[in-house]
């Protein structure tokens, strides 16, 4: 790996633990009422979601049959890195099968 690419990962993860932590320490200064915890908690999964969703519908034969791998396990309750893990690999898999 060259440097500059292990300085850009390393600077993104540093900017995605800013961002969270801020968001952390300024929602930690307001009262939240149980309707606005449950409005927040839905947050990143509409953001994978959206990122996700267009690309699924572009997607050919290897998309759908990776997703419906991705989505039967996060249904039987595989932690994400699993899902996230068990769905780039198979990704790859029918990519190059299919």
């Amino acid at each position: 790996m060259s440097l500059v690419s292990f300085l850009t990962i390393l600077g993104m993860g540093i900017a995605t633990y800013i961002t969270r932590a801020s968001g952390y320490f300024i929602a930690s200064r307001f009262d939240m009422t149980p309707r606005f915890k449950a409005a927040l908690a839905g947050v990143p999964v509409a953001i994978i979601i959206s990122i996700l969703g267009p690309e699924l519908a572009k997607g050919g034969t290897a998309e759908f049959i990776s997703a419906g791998i991705v989505i039967v396990l996060a249904y039987r309750k595989f932690g994400l890195l699993v899902c996230l893990g068990v769905g780039i690999v198979s990704i790859n898999i029918f990519r190059n099968l299919l």
